[in-house]
């Protein structure tokens, strides 16, 4: 038995979408779904309510009176796990119909060979940028997992890719609530970390897709969660040395920088673009060059 928790806010037609990737996977275990609105409006809020009322699938839905934000509503989630195995899914986003299936072999063999470490089995996934084409990002795991976190090239932190035992995730913890963005990668760190690992399914297609836009988030609020998070683990960014931490601190920058620009915020965009120059300059340079992001 699975169960399926889902954040909701505002996004009706991106939950249904959803839904329907669920209803299309091939494993035909028993599956809970958990639906989480997090005080959508009134109007959106009924949606939800008749979008559960007519599905065939089983379904649970739980109410924020306000909104709390997407770690309060996960830590909801996480009280609500009845399952002894979950699975995440962001309203919007979709799984591919083998993901369940080919995610649950992978348990399966892990198991067999009684691994005595906790672990997720994350998977490849598609980036549906809004206006381009799916590009396929790779998650390798045979690297060290927590630098590679911190860098969040390689290995991603997105929780909608993972499928683990509950007690893996119960005993993660809350997710931070002081972060509103982000939280996933705090949440990753604190399981590798502890002892946990994760691992990829034997298969080199994505098995989901995330349907990525950066309209309407806000830099600040980027700039100001990843700063949360290298005070909150300055001790891992210390073991990996000053360069690291400073090809960090620019990452830090750049992305807010990019935020701004495409919520065409060009004075905010500068500031950090400025930021990001003092503290890699030959970096940033460079990168004007390659990419020809206007400063």
């Amino acid at each position: 038995m699975l169960d399926i928790l889902i954040p909701h806010y505002n996004d009706p037609e991106g939950l249904a979408l959803s839904l329907r990737s669920i209803a299309r996977q091939s494993w035909t275990g028993g599956k809970r779904i958990v639906i989480a609105d997090d005080g959508s409006r009134p109007d959106l809020r009924k949606a939800v309510e008749a979008i559960v009322e007519h599905s065939e699938m089983k379904i649970d839905a739980v109410f924020n009176q306000v909104n709390r934000g997407r770690p309060y509503t996960r830590n909801v989630l996480l009280d609500s796990i009845e399952s002894p195995y979950v699975a995440w899914l962001d309203a919007g986003d979709e799984w591919y119909p083998d993901k369940l299936e080919r995610q649950f072999d992978h348990v399966d063999l892990i198991e067999s060979a009684y691994m005595s470490q906790p672990f997720w089995v994350t998977c490849n996934y598609d980036w549906a940028w809004a206006g381009r084409r799916k590009k396929k990002n790779v998650q390798r795991i045979d690297q060290d997992q927590v630098k590679a976190l911190l860098i969040g090239s390689t290995l991603r932190a997105y929780l909608w890719t993972l499928l683990g035992s509950a007690q893996s995730f119960k005993d993660v913890g809350w997710f931070d609530e002081r972060l509103p963005r982000m939280q996933d990668l705090d949440y990753f760190v604190r399981f590798v970390t502890h002892g946990g690992h994760i691992k990829n399914v034997q298969h080199d297609d994505a098995l989901c897709v995330y349907h990525k836009s950066d309209v309407g988030r806000d830099a600040d609020e980027i700039r100001a969660c990843n700063a949360h998070i290298f005070d909150k683990h300055r001790v891992l960014f210390n073991r990996y040395g000053e360069s690291f931490k400073t090809m960090r601190r620019y990452n830090m920058e750049m992305l807010a920088a990019r935020f701004a620009q495409n919520n065409e915020n060009a004075k905010l965009a500068r500031r950090y673009l400025w930021r990001a120059f003092k503290i890699r300059p030959k970096v940033f340079l460079s990168h004007i060059m390659r990419k020809g992001m206007k400063a």
